[in-house]
């Protein structure tokens, strides 16, 4: 094997008196796929902004190509050819495709710039890795999934030598899935390497030739991937074994207490003729490839998508939610399946956040201190960290930025709560935390209803799963008798011949 390219030596850092990193080393090697793992706060995005320049590390050296070298700035780290590709996008929407990806390295001719080279560079780019957009597709109009290609494209035009993927995969169909790991391959090929930053354990084994596992500021555990197994490293990564992909083997719920039902419910090219039930205090999943229509049915459940066929009934009642004030009214809440761009109030503290969705229930003069009470309260029983009530909610790691819109909805005290892809780019420790707090809200008597494309998961964590395909519900599973082989089987459409049960 040749030297590493990139490589962290004894790496510490402190903010004030806080430790994030203690003798943290590291090594990339050109051609190689390395999973870099951890939970969230383990200090892996710590570690990959310091090999990015954008902190400073309090210890240690880094090494590039074998000389010893300090990055200032992420600039002089894209200079030398390290890239990152971050779970959070970073494009203009209101550009085309062709301008996101050629960025600013235009192709000039005679002092000006050479759009229609810059275009035939950029076609033969995509072409290269099978990326299939529209180069004047403006990226605001585009589905979440192209737009997470578009920034792979946009970093890996300016011919990386060692490139970070941070959650690649999160936004992906399983189509699409296949294109990001064919890209990987094919930089694996050219000698470049890869470090993949994930919470999937099956691209861990799938596309990856080595890991380092991060806990609490440490490597605990690093070496070829085909020495371990998804126990050991979720074991390494928690310091403890987790249940989080042990199937439910019980069905819970009331059947004789349907809580929701849903009859015929339809919208023209998104999804037609949903028909369901849930009982009280029960979970039930929805499953299905990106597409399939299972986003747009959460989404009309809570009111976003106010023109629909078909009939609601909760608790007794028919319902029509045209707005998500009204849902909520009802007794609904919703995680979003974006956190950044629907699930959270951005430019507010983790206490605002938490509590935006109670706000009609705390009395005036007490609001303030109702307000504190409520949202320490539910920082301890979702165990977010730090456990900060006042922090800007943009300062949490991703996981804790999940499980602070989650907390919205507990501490709101709803009667249904609907989760579109609830641990999206979330460690297993968090999964785990997430799942245990929705167990306890069904024990309780409210309704869940999870959408979500983890298979292993909605089978430890529901009680029946609906799978849609094509913007119709094909499938009803009993989670306890069901397998992974038999969801991934509906989803893909290859058992249509059969009926919903």
């Amino acid at each position: 094997m040749f030297g590493a390219i990139l490589s962290a030596q004894h790496i510490c850092k402190n903010f004030g008196s806080n430790s994030v990193l203690e003798d943290v080393s590291v090594d990339f090697y050109p051609g190689q796929v390395q999973a870099l793992l951890g939970v969230n706060g383990a200090g892996k995005s710590t570690l990959v902004k310091i090999l990015q320049g954008i902190h400073q590390p309090t210890g240690g050296s880094i090494e590039f190509n074998g000389e010893t070298i300090v990055f200032s700035s992420p600039s002089e780290a894209m200079d030398k050819g390290i890239a990152m590709v971050f779970q959070e996008l970073n494009l203009f929407n209101a550009l085309s495709v062709m301008e996101n990806i050629i960025n600013q390295n235009y192709v000039m001719k005679k002092g000006m710039i050479d759009w229609e080279a810059c275009r035939k560079a950029v076609k033969a780019h995509l072409e290269e890795y099978k990326i299939d957009v529209e180069l004047d597709a403006y990226v605001k109009d585009l589905p979440i999934a192209k737009q997470q290609l578009v920034e792979i494209a946009k970093c890996l035009y300016t011919k990386p030598k060692v490139v970070f993927l941070d959650e690649p995969s999160s936004s992906l169909s399983r189509s699409e899935e296949k294109i990001l790991y064919d890209i990987i391959r094919n930089l694996k090929k050219k000698g470049i390497a890869v470090v993949l930053i994930t919470h999937k354990m099956g691209e861990v084994f799938d596309v990856c030739d080595t890991l380092s596992i991060l806990r609490d500021g440490h490597v605990v555990a690093s070496g070829d991937v085909h020495n371990f197994n998804m126990d050991e490293i979720v074991n390494y990564m928690l310091g403890k074994s987790a249940d989080i992909f042990k199937k439910s083997a019980i069905t819970h719920g009331d059947p004789n207490d349907v809580m929701l039902e849903v009859s015929h419910l339809g919208i023209e090219r998104k999804f037609s003729d949903i028909s369901f039930q849930l009982h009280r205090g029960e979970i039930i999943a929805f499953a299905g490839l990106v597409g399939s229509g299972k986003s747009d049915l959460a989404r009309t459940l809570f009111g976003i998508n106010k023109k629909y066929d078909g009939k609601i009934t909760f608790e007794g009642k028919n319902i029509h939610p045209t707005s998500p004030l009204q849902a909520a009214a009802y007794g609904i809440g919703h995680v979003p399946i974006s956190r950044k761009l629907e699930g959270l109030l951005g430019n507010l503290d983790a206490k605002s956040n938490i509590v935006s969705a109670t706000l009609d229930k705390i009395g005036f003069f007490a609001k303030k201190n109702k307000e504190i009470e409520i949202a320490n309260r539910m920082m301890k029983e979702c165990n977010v960290h730090p456990n900060d009530i006042n922090l800007s909610v943009t300062s949490f790691s991703g996981g804790n930025q999940q499980k602070v819109v989650v907390s919205r909805w507990i501490a709101a005290d709803k009667k249904l709560i609907i989760l579109d892809e609830p641990t999206k780019g979330v460690d297993v420790g968090a999964k785990q935390e997430i799942y245990d707090n929705l167990r306890k809200l069904a024990e309780k008597g409210v309704g869940i209803i999870l959408f979500s494309s983890e298979t292993e998961e909605l089978l430890s964590s529901s009680d029946r799963i609906f799978i849609m395909f094509e913007g119709k519900i094909i499938k009803e599973l009993i989670t306890a008798h069901s397998t992974a082989e038999e969801v991934l089987s509906y989803s893909v459409g290859g058992k249509l011949a059969e009926q919903p049960a």
